[in-house]
């Protein structure tokens, strides 16, 4: 009996840090598919407009062979260049998890397309296990 009572909270515990730390939104990124859009700035102002945490997702909703997406650097985004790539995801759509604090930078290398806007960067704060999950969409 007196080791039913320490056990159960111990499960009630580990299950509720669990749910907070595993549980987190998916975004679709721009809120529409991943594609050329109508200002430079366009995904810019939607990624300053959320709040993204660990355990959260990005989708990226783009056909293939007409768009990708890279995973790159600071100044790989700035220049919209790929050379050092970080990940490629050539056939889409693709869900990235979000694992780990940080700025994360996407862009498309199709013909000049990041130059046209179609690049992002993302930043990422830790989810505290005593937050709930993230409510902001």
């Amino acid at each position: 009996m007196a080791i039913q009572n320490v056990i159960i909270p111990l499960l009630v515990v580990a299950g509720v840090t669990l749910l907070g730390s595993s549980f987190g939104l998916q975004y679709i990124v721009g809120d529409s598919i991943w594609s050329i859009p109508p200002t430079n700035n366009f995904y810019t102002n939607w990624s300053s407009s959320y709040t993204f945490r660990t355990g959260d997702t990005l989708y990226f909703d783009f056909d293939s062979p007409f768009y990708n997406l890279i995973e790159v650097s600071r100044g790989e985004l700035e220049s919209c260049t790929a050379n050092q790539p970080y990940k490629a995801f050539m056939e889409g759509p693709a869900t990235l998890p979000l694992m780990q604090k940080g700025v994360f930078y996407f862009i498309c290398n199709v013909s000049n397309y990041c130059a046209l806007g179609l690049k992002v960067s993302v930043t990422v704060e830790q989810n505290s296990p005593n937050l709930a999950p993230n409510s902001q969409v």
